[in-house]
């Protein structure tokens, strides 16, 4: 079988270059590229999510699920959430078969899947899909820190339970029975110490099971190796080439001061510490877990799964609502302010259609396998709801400029004689 053929898995952290990596292979003649196939919005995300604004040159993220609807019987958001870490000898059914479902929806094409959320999963997917090429992206780690984060306010920036774009507290709360340490009270109350531990936790697992390593700093921005890189994965024509070369756009650099570079570079030294006292520099990825813990008992034993870290995620989860529930509100008042300014003559054609069926209300006591689902559907509430209150603001601002220009006008006339 030509190389060309073999299913193509692309994976890395969030902001690491995974989406530069799909868009290469999007233009690539004979691809199917399914993007973020486990994002735990994507139902949602297929119909309101356009491009990010850095993401150059991208139209849309989503084209062959709309050519091929039918992946919605094998998804589930759980995906994004459930078993983050697995090894070869692990079984997930229901995620397998969704793999296999959209690559036999790829038709005679090679499937290229983009997954930002398989990096410490690549065990399994080796020896469940072992004719897959797996390339395996990573970025300067402070770096794709500070991308991660960039939306969030200076003062909530580094707190690690504020919630983010990117999962970070969803993620270190599922893995929280794996990586215990990741909730760290003493170290992980620092959004860095996470954000890094997950990173290099992600690269080790590359290291044994990745058929390639591209380097976003190194091998995109500061020179064109990548292509090299790529060619024993997918044959590139000099054409080809020249096209993958106008995708790329190198951004400047995220700034940052020389008292926060020292402190993020000692927050590096403490994760590197712990995770070689962890037995995981050495053996993650080629030795059973159970047994890396077994063999360095002595560091494994001081973490526990403090009960403290379900109420933290449990009031970050009612906030969420808690938006939720304010969106909607000042949607409802952007309906009647709309009516009121059109005198209910305005119709409100090209609005997203939705129903939000997704309770603000949390039960006092939730699991964390519970908490984590309830985030995913008010996520996915939120999304929709983001969607029209865009649409709707731009209505009413085209109503009341309007309106407020010919009230100001009313003002200035003279009284009549």
């Amino acid at each position: 079988m030509s190389t060309d053929k073999y299913p193509i898995f692309i994976t890395g952290r969030f902001r690491s270059g995974t989406s530069f990596l799909w868009q290469i292979f999007d233009q690539l003649e004979g691809c199917c590229t399914w993007y973020e196939p486990l994002h735990p919005q994507l139902l949602t995300a297929i119909e309101y999510t356009p491009p990010k604004a850095d993401h150059v040159g991208l139209a849309d993220y989503w084209t062959a699920y709309r050519q091929n609807p039918g992946f919605r019987l094998h998804y589930s958001s759980d995906f994004a959430t459930r078993d983050l870490y697995l090894e070869g000898k692990h079984k997930y059914r229901t995620l397998a078969a969704y793999i296999k479902h959209l690559m036999a929806q790829s038709g005679g094409d090679t499937p290229v899947l983009q997954f930002n959320r398989v990096d410490l999963r690549l065990g399994w997917l080796k020896a469940n899909f072992p004719q897959a090429r797996i390339i395996h992206i990573e970025r300067d780690p402070i770096q794709e820190y500070l991308s991660q984060r960039k939306h969030i306010d200076a003062q909530q920036r580094d707190q690690a339970d504020y919630w983010d774009a990117y999962e970070l507290m969803p993620w270190c709360h599922a893995l929280r029975e794996t990586f215990p340490f990741l909730l760290s009270e003493t170290y992980g109350s620092h959004a860095f110490y996470r954000v890094y531990a997950l990173h290099r936790l992600s690269q080790l697992v590359a290291q044994v099971h990745a058929d390639v390593t591209i380097n976003l700093d190194d091998d995109v921005f500061g020179s064109d190796a990548y292509l090299t890189k790529l060619k024993p994965i997918r044959s590139l024509s000099a054409a080809e080439e020249q096209a993958i070369q106008t995708l790329k756009h190198v951004p400047e650099p995220h700034p940052i001061d020389p008292e926060q570079l020292t402190e993020l570079q000692a927050i590096m030294d403490t994760v590197d510490g712990h995770l070689v006292e962890a037995g995981l520099v050495e053996y993650l990825g080629r030795r059973a877990l159970v047994a890396i813990q077994f063999h360095h008992s002595a560091f494994w034993r001081q973490w526990s799964t403090d009960e403290s870290g379900v109420a933290v995620l449990q009031t970050a989860v009612q906030d969420l609502a808690k938006e939720v529930q304010r969106v909607a509100e000042e949607n409802q008042y952007y309906l009647r302010e709309i009516d009121t300014l059109s005198k209910g003559q305005h119709r409100l054609d090209g609005m997203p259609e939705t129903v939000i069926e997704v309770s603000s209300h949390l039960p006092e006591v939730l699991a964390v396998d519970e908490l984590l689902a309830h985030s995913n559907r008010l996520d996915n509430a939120m999304t929709q709801l983001l969607a029209i209150n865009d649409y709707l603001n731009r209505v009413f601002y085209g109503l009341k400029a309007p309106a407020d220009a010919a009230a100001a006008n009313t003002e200035q006339e003279p009284p009549n004689s």
